[in-house]
């Protein structure tokens, strides 16, 4: 299949959408890929473009337009199947690729369950898009589940390729910007926008499939040099960066390099990223990334004993994480803490722990989440291989004693003993003295979210 002359690349719209603000990073480094290959290129955001809304609309513009290629994401399992029946909606006699990381996970799934997909892309899919596009037969592309005779064909799995290699991501396909206020309100916001520096990360958290690629191999690592990611950054309007990495501090000195440049070039931005707090090791990159515009930390900490810890292999225990944070409570950025339960073994006692330890700590913010035992994750053998737990919707993983539902009320608990009104105006006031917002944009995004909550309520 080739000579397509227009490919539609489709984020796909969701009740539950969690993070409205995020640009769909992974599918614009697909559509960049593409862009190579074929003449013209749409990208479809269904969560916010007013053309592609309601559905029908999106069918109209295929047809209008001249659609011979679409390209759809498929990346939770929240919301898969609200998505393939989507793409079941969609024409079926034009050329249809789906790719993103559940469609990884379940690949047969997916194929039996959408009859009008020719192939999916299992993992990263910016060189198996450029392939397809240019015409190579199927049988001769790594990395992707296609028809042929009724029967569904498994190619090779696929070693991508290195992350400085990525066709550049052209942000000029974009039709819309985004922002921290999403919604029609008239009030000023706050422009937001990602930045991908690396792929992979070398530790080993049993819980985690971030370490694995959707097939369940070991997940290289690798980066982009730091004068590259300066480059985009100094490109970009938003005010807020995420450097969207899955661990930005796998390699330290890369980072300080890129602070130095941000520093000497007077760039006036504010960033945020993922990091393990293992990093509270370094106080002179941390120094550097206050000066450079760093003002939010995001941190995997899991647990508030050290049992769970040791069971996540997460390499630090309770004791460390204490001094660690007293050297982050040296440096004005905010601090949010990961918490996982619902762990082997874990007593309701152990879970309610989390909300004084995070104050301890200084946490400025708290996201619960309840264990999950992801496909090919060495958390899942270990739950499969303990008696009385389980694994349900979602993978998540449950037990005898606590039931799904126990966890979830659970979760709730802790969120409400931490988020005391103390707290509340304690972190509001810290959003302005660290100059992540002003008091405007504060007013801004907290008007967004309450009214992003009341409709996904209604």
């Amino acid at each position: 299949m080739s000579g397509f002359n227009h490919a539609l690349c489709i984020c796909p719209h969701h009740k539950r959408e969690r993070y409205p603000f995020f640009p769909p990073t992974g599918l614009e480094y697909v559509a960049s890929a593409l862009s190579t290959r074929v003449p013209r290129v749409t990208l479809a955001d269904l969560r916010h473009d007013p053309e592609f809304r309601p559905e029908w609309r999106l069918h109209e513009f295929i047809r209008r337009e001249g659609v011979d290629l679409l390209a759809v994401s498929l990346n939770w399992e929240f919301n898969y199947e609200e998505v393939t029946d989507m793409i079941n909606r969609l024409t079926p006699d034009i050329f249809t690729i789906v790719g993103g990381n559940e469609a990884s996970v379940q690949v047969e799934e997916t194929m039996e369950r959408c009859p009008n997909v020719d192939v999916l892309v299992r993992g990263e899919g910016e060189e198996i898009v450029i392939e397809l596009a240019s015409g190579r037969p199927f049988a001769e592309i790594n990395g992707i589940s296609w028809r042929q005779n009724g029967s569904i064909v498994h190619n090779e799995n696929r070693t991508a390729g290195p992350v400085e290699g990525l066709p550049a991501r052209d942000r000029d396909l974009r039709r819309l910007s985004y922002d921290l206020s999403p919604y029609e309100v008239n009030i000023k916001s706050c422009g937001f926008d990602t930045v991908l520096t690396s792929r992979g990360c070398p530790f080993k958290c049993k819980f985690c499939p971030l370490n694995l690629n959707p097939l369940g191999k070991k997940r290289e690592y690798g980066e982009r040099p730091a004068e590259d990611v300066f480059e985009e950054i100094k490109s970009l309007d938003a005010d807020l960066i995420y450097l969207c990495d899955d661990n930005l501090f796998v390699n330290p000195k890369r980072i300080e390099r890129l602070c130095d440049m941000l520093i000497e070039a007077k760039i006036r931005k504010k960033f945020m990223a993922q990091a393990r707090v293992e990093i509270a090791r370094s106080p002179r990159l941390l120094n550097k990334l206050v000066r450079s515009g760093f003002k939010v930390l995001l941190l995997g900490i899991e647990s508030a004993n050290d049992r769970s810890l040791k069971i996540f292999n997460k390499g630090f225990t309770v004791s460390e994480l204490r001094e660690y944070f007293k050297v982050f409570k040296r440096f004005p950025m905010w601090y949010q803490g990961y918490f996982i339960i619902g762990n082997i073994g874990e007593t309701e006692e152990e879970m309610l722990a989390i909300p004084r330890f995070a104050h301890e700590l200084g946490l400025d913010s708290v996201s619960i989440m309840h264990l999950k035992a992801a496909q090919f994750t060495p958390i899942k053998e270990m739950v499969e291989d303990t008696p009385g737990y389980y694994i349900g919707s979602g993978y998540r993983v449950y037990s005898d004693r606590y039931s799904i539902e126990d966890i979830q009320q659970i979760r709730r608990q802790i969120v409400r003993e931490f988020y005391t009104p103390l707290q509340i105006a304690k972190t509001l006031r810290k959003l302005v003295r660290i100059g992540l917002f002003k008091p405007l944009e504060l007013a801004s995004l907290t008007f967004s979210f309450a009214l992003n909550r009341h409709r996904r309520k209604s």
